[in-house]
């Protein structure tokens, strides 16, 4: 942490800027990191103007001070948010004892991400769950998917203890991903170059930053929602490299224009709540919160499939509408809860995550580089359009209801 300027040697300032550090870090949305700023100046006495960078955070003080905490948000971490929160809504109660604020911010910033154990685990029963939502015909398709994600998840968790970053993680769980298609092909496994590959893949979809860069350019804070964004992009381009690196290995691609099965609607709701059960566990939530991802997972997934089912409404309009829903129900249970928004809605809505078309796509601009045919363009063109349009659906219908709470709230505090 650096200071310049005037009044540098106050730190109380810095107490400020060390909850924002930690909340930017760790999967906050920026508009509820500032918004803890200012309840912690509150109870603080300070009146710092938090000024949030993809790279860094600035705390501007009135005197002309500036100090400066470097850190992205390129991780999620629920507990920590949710410890930091806790620290942030005694500000409401009175003054807050400095000593004590240092202790406790120190205790959020050490708490540990799940148990790698845990994280393999959750990793599996999510491939396998969305394997069973695209349309899985036999149990032996579902079971390597899972297979292959838990080591996926234990190979992440083993390169990020030798300080690999999120793309080099997300990078060799994709090529594991591959060459567990490969070995699945050779034995003959079906789908293997289908939701054998594309499922545990699935996984490593960057959703929380996704929605966070949606809400910051909602929120015309445009330099780091594009930023957000862009590392989303990044990611899965890892993740589609390491794929196809992998299939190529043996000689094979990933299935274009493949569709599954359809799926019982029984089936495909409680699929659901597996999926949205495993993913707060990648973003470390508190377990007893897990429960509120899981519910509102399966009813929005029931009102998907009813959509799609009943209703025949095409898939980025059916995303959109179960999005929405998602986003009105968990808006307030995340300010309740004090946990990102972003992390709980990507849960929640993760089974409806076009990630298998987006997959496709890339494979099929690669295989077209070398064997263009008229069949391949339609077919990558088909899914890169149905990917570009479900997912401005997923992001436009959980980002709406956060950015009007915002604003209703805005409102609130001005007319106060």
């Amino acid at each position: 942490m650096q200071t310049d300027g005037a009044d540098a040697t106050d730190p109380v300032p810095d107490l400020v800027l060390d909850a924002a550090a930690v909340l930017h870090v760790s999967g906050q949305s920026t508009g509820m990191t500032l918004a803890a700023v200012d309840r912690m100046n509150g109870g603080l006495g300070s009146t710092g103007t938090l000024v949030p960078t993809w790279a860094s955070l600035q705390l501007v003080g009135p005197a002309g001070a500036v100090r400066v905490a470097a850190g992205s948000p390129t991780g999620v971490n629920m507990r920590r948010v949710a410890a930091t929160m806790a620290v942030v809504d005694r500000a409401q109660d009175g003054p807050l004892d400095p000593d004590q604020v240092r202790g406790e911010l120190a205790s959020a910033r050490a708490l540990p991400i799940s148990n790698t154990l845990v994280f393999s685990g959750a990793c599996a029963t999510g491939a396998g769950a969305l394997a069973v939502i695209f349309g899985a015909q036999h149990p032996a398709v579902v079971l390597v998917a899972a297979l292959s994600a838990a080591l996926g998840g234990l190979a992440r968790r083993g390169v990020g203890r030798l300080h690999g970053e999120a793309l080099t993680q997300a990078f060799v769980a994709a090529l594991i991903a591959g060459l567990v298609g490969v070995v699945a092909d050779r034995l003959h496994v079906d789908d293997a170059t289908g939701l054998v590959v594309l499922c545990p893949a699935m996984v490593l979809v960057p959703g929380p930053h996704i929605l966070n860069g949606a809400l910051d350019l909602l929120s015309l804070r445009v330099s780091l929602g594009v930023a957000r964004l862009g590392y989303a992009a990044l990611v899965l381009t890892a993740v589609a490299g390491g794929l196809i690196l992998g299939l190529a290995a043996g000689g094979l691609g990933i299935a274009v224009g493949q569709s599954g099965a359809p799926v019982p609607f029984g089936v495909d709701v409680l699929a659901a709540g597996v999926a949205a059960g495993s993913y707060p566990i990648f973003f470390s939530m508190p377990y007893r919160m897990i429960v509120w991802p899981v519910v509102v997972g399966m009813l929005v997934h029931a009102a998907h499939w009813w959509a799609l089912v009943a209703w025949h409404v095409d898939l980025a309009a059916a995303a959109f509408v179960s999005a929405l829903i998602a986003g009105a129900l968990l808006v307030p249970i995340s300010h309740h809860l004090r946990i990102p928004f972003a992390a709980i809605g990507f849960a929640s809505v993760v089974a409806l995550v076009p990630g298998v078309y987006v997959f496709r796509m890339l494979s099929g601009l690669v295989r077209f580089a070398y064997a263009p045919t008229p069949d391949l363009l339609t077919a990558l063109a088909s899914d890169g359009a149905v990917a570009a349009l479900v997912v401005a659906g997923l992001a436009s219908g959980l980002a709406l209801p956060m950015h009007a709470y915002a604003v209703a709230t805005a409102n609130r505090v001005t007319r106060v």
